[in-house]
């Protein structure tokens, strides 16, 4: 037996890269590893009321403190909360076990404290952010993070194995990363909870639109807003996650909705299933989106999910289901809307209920522990 210590800072918002943590404490649990949890904030009762279950009991959480005493103000912002995180990973380094690491959230340059003291190191990577937003920056933002990249950089060729959310960011993991000594990437699909799926008929499902997603600017929710007023005879709800420091955009926002658009923040999770698996369309507005739990989500509960042509959903919805324009989405959902039968046509597309398989929590349980153990057997 093995101990591991999972590295996941944040654990105080919910979502897909939460779920992933999630199922993997449960895989190595399950194959009879010593599993630890470092974490900022963790409340047991939250966690558990969100997860739709509590973490193992067996699991040890160390909790570095509040999220709080690591914020820092600019300038230099992203340097100063590293300095302070360090500062505690190091304290917490001097008398902490462990045979591996594994990070659960986007890799950075603070995690990397704590590898050398690891037989080796395991990562999920849900985007390779810092290096992304590096080489699409202008050149003061560019001066900005160059040192913070360095930092990160230089402990790549510690990672032995890098699981990646879709193939997409293991294009732009590799493009990026792969000449500082990545030794082995691979695609592990989020899981969707078992809760989500369901076989429920469309023609027994309201003609309702859903988006979800986190209420912030860069989720577009507005072409939900402005498809609404194009389609007055069809309902359109925005769900998501509404964290205190939106609520004066939200409230902005909210101000002379059409009156078949809907907003439902912070619902809990059987409201949302409620939600999607009595839904007919799912549409996801966010451009270059990583992956997104949500589109999967809807794919689990068997909504017709649109998507935009870019980023990593794409690897599971149908061409046809994909849009560029604003014009491209209003024409597929009419579409949808005049031809009953092309629901017909979603429903029997067996290959793709096939295909999203994968994403069932024991086969991503699963398929972790596959690429895992043998690392283990190496050691």
């Amino acid at each position: 037996m093995a101990k591991f210590l999972v590295i996941h800072p944040h654990l105080d918002i919910y979502g897909g890269g939460e779920r992933v943590c999630h199922h993997i404490i449960k895989s190595l649990d399950a194959h009879g590893q010593q599993v630890e949890l470092l974490t900022f904030d963790f409340d047991e009762d939250k966690y558990a009321r969100i997860m739709g279950e509590k973490l193992p009991s067996s699991i040890t959480v160390h909790m570095l403190g509040k999220r709080e005493i690591v914020e820092a103000k600019p300038p230099l912002s992203v340097y100063k909360r590293r300095q302070k995180i360090v500062k505690i990973l190091k304290a917490y380094k001097t008398t902490a076990q462990y045979d591996y690491t594994f990070s659960t959230q986007t890799l950075s340059a603070f995690e990397t404290t704590l590898f050398d003291k690891a037989k080796k190191n395991f990562t999920y990577v849900h985007f390779p952010e810092i290096p992304y937003d590096y080489e699409h920056s202008k050149r003061p933002k560019r001066m900005y993070l160059w040192l913070y990249k360095k930092l990160l950089e230089r402990c790549i060729n510690k990672l032995d194995l890098v699981f990646c959310n879709s193939a997409y960011t293991k294009d732009m993991t590799e493009k990026y990363w792969r000449k500082f000594g990545i030794k082995e990437t691979v695609v592990a699909y989020p899981p969707v909870e078992n809760m989500f799926w369901s076989n429920k008929p469309l023609s027994q499902r309201t003609k309702r639109v859903l988006c979800v997603a986190r209420f912030i600017p860069g989720k577009r929710h507005e072409i939900l807003k402005q498809l609404a007023l194009n389609f007055p005879n069809l309902e359109f709800v925005s769900a998501g996650l509404l964290h205190h420091s939106e609520q004066s955009w939200f409230e902005n926002f909210s101000k002379e909705l059409p009156a078949n658009y809907s907003l439902k923040p912070n619902l809990s999770e059987t409201e949302l299933i409620k939600l999607f698996q009595d839904s007919t369309i799912y549409c996801h507005l966010m451009q270059g989106e990583h992956f997104g739990i949500a589109p999967m989500e809807a794919l689990a509960s068997g909504c017709i999910t649109i998507v935009h042509d870019s980023g990593g959903a794409g690897e599971f919805i149908p061409p046809e289901f994909r849009w560029k324009t604003i014009e491209d989405l209003k024409s597929t959902i009419a579409k949808l809307m005049d031809s009953p039968n092309s629901w017909v046509s979603w429903e029997k597309q067996k290959e793709l209920r096939v295909r999203i398989s994968v994403l069932r929590p024991e086969n991503f349980e699963a398929f972790v522990w596959s690429h895992i153990s043998k690392h283990i057997e190496k050691s």
